[in-house]
């Protein structure tokens, strides 16, 4: 029952997950794009000089990047959750196969 009620809770979660995933990259577009699309212009020749040339090095170099790393976030959490899991399923594993053995030892001892 324990395993199944584990199976259930992994499909959820493993949704809840991917959900959260869309969402955050979903949420790390509608930020970066513009910002590239600035960079974008900014090497077009929209503006020129020293100042964009900054602009440029520090969006695609700082700005951008620290923003993707955001979402990465997310994706550590969920291989953490996911691990988490794993961990449980192991666990159920190994306590239905020792209450298996001392079911075994005790039908042993009530058939001698």
């Amino acid at each position: 029952m324990l395993g199944f009620l584990l199976k259930i809770a992994r499909s959820v979660i493993n949704h809840v997950i991917q959900v959260i995933t869309q969402q955050i990259n979903l949420i790390q577009d509608a930020i970066t794009a513009p910002l590239r699309s600035m960079v974008q212009q900014v090497l077009g020749g929209v503006w020129k000089g020293d100042g964009a040339t900054r602009f440029v090095q520090e969006m695609t170099s700082e700005v951008i990047p620290q923003l993707v790393s955001i979402g990465s976030l997310n994706f550590n959490f969920g291989g953490v959750i996911r691990r988490a899991l794993d961990l449980m399923d192991q666990a159920d594993r190994q306590a239905t196969q020792k209450a298996n053995e001392l079911f075994d030892v005790f039908h042993k001892i009530i058939n001698l």
